[in-house]
């Protein structure tokens, strides 16, 4: 859902040192793709404590559905964005899932799409990577 700064400053001092970063839980335990566990903790719509994660993946389906994007593939794009991330980690039970996920890295994104995201303040509007 975010990069926060200090997170884009340690991965620019890796990237200035020639250190890959894997990237990983880029759904957020699954619930940026529509599941019920937010960094692994059962989510409640109904909490007053949940209900902000809800509105925002409200508005994240919005944009994605508004631009032709898998929730996915939009998670996945932006866990690549910043410099030095070399890779993401994705898990999978399913093996017909495999061939979807390497797809996942090609998808394109267009600019708009990221620009929406801001302009919703679903990602930081001054997040230099996207859009």
């Amino acid at each position: 859902m975010n990069h926060p700064q200090e997170l884009l400053e340690l991965v620019e001092i890796l990237n200035d040192k020639n250190v890959g970063i894997i990237n990983s839980a880029v759904f957020h335990a699954g619930f940026l793709t529509g599941g019920d566990f937010f960094d692994y903790r059962k989510v409640d719509p109904l909490s007053d404590k949940d209900k902000k994660l809800f509105e925002w993946r409200d508005k994240f389906f919005r944009i994605c559905k508004s631009f032709s994007v898998k929730p996915a593939q939009a998670c996945v794009i932006f866990a690549m964005s910043p410099p030095g991330v070399v890779s993401i980690a994705l898990n999978t039970s399913k093996p017909d899932r495999v061939r979807e996920n390497v797809e996942l890295v090609r998808t394109k994104i267009p600019g708009e799409f990221w620009v929406a995201m801001k302009k919703e303040n679903l990602i930081d509007k001054n997040y230099p990577f996207a859009g």
